[in-house]
C-alpha cells in the first residue's frame, strides 16, 4: 500500500470515529444567535431557549451533557445555569459566545445568591434553570 493511501484511510477512518461520537458537533448544530442552548446524550435532545426558563422541560433537566451561549448584545451576556428550579440554589455563569462540554465535569456550580444548594457539584447532569444576566459574579 502506497503512503498516500495509507494517508487517506487513516483519515477516512478519523473521521467516522469523530461523526460517530455523539455530543458537540450534533448539539451545536442547533443553536441560533440569540439563544442559550442544552443538549442531552441521553435522548438526544437540544434545548433551546431565546429567554429565561425557570423549570426546564424534563427531557433535559438533570441530563446535561453540553451548553452554549449564542446571546447578542449586552442584555445578553452571560447565562447563569442554576442546580435547581426557579433560579434557586448555586449556578455557574456561562459566558457570551463560550460552548461547554461538560462530560468531563471540570464546570461547577460555583455562585451563590442566598442559597448554596449544590456548590460545588458539576453541572454535568445537575441543571434544572437558566436566566440571561449581565454580568456573572455572586447574587447575579
Amino acid at each position: 500500500m502506497s503512503k498516500f493511501r495509507t494517508v487517506l484511510v487513516g483519515a477516512a477512518m478519523a473521521a467516522t470515529a469523530l461523526l460517530a461520537t455523539p455530543g458537540i458537533a450534533q448539539a451545536d448544530g442547533g443553536c441560533n444567535s440569540g439563544e442559550f442552548c442544552a443538549y442531552a446524550d441521553d435522548n438526544g435532545t437540544t434545548y433551546r431557549n431565546a429567554g429565561n426558563d425557570k423549570d426546564w422541560p424534563e427531557t433535559i433537566q438533570n441530563k446535561l451533557d453540553w451548553v452554549s451561549n449564542r446571546g447578542t448584545g449586552s442584555s445578553f451576556a452571560q447565562v447563569n445555569i442554576y442546580y435547581n428550579e426557579n433560579y434557586t440554589s448555586a449556578y455557574a455563569c456561562l459566558g457570551q459566545g463560550h460552548d461547554w462540554n461538560l462530560r468531563n465535569n471540570s464546570h461547577t456550580f460555583n455562585w451563590t445568591a442566598g442559597n448554596a444548594d449544590g456548590k460545588g457539584k458539576a453541572v454535568h447532569d445537575n441543571a434544572a434553570s437558566h436566566k440571561w444576566v449581565n454580568t456573572c459574579g455572586n447574587n447575579t
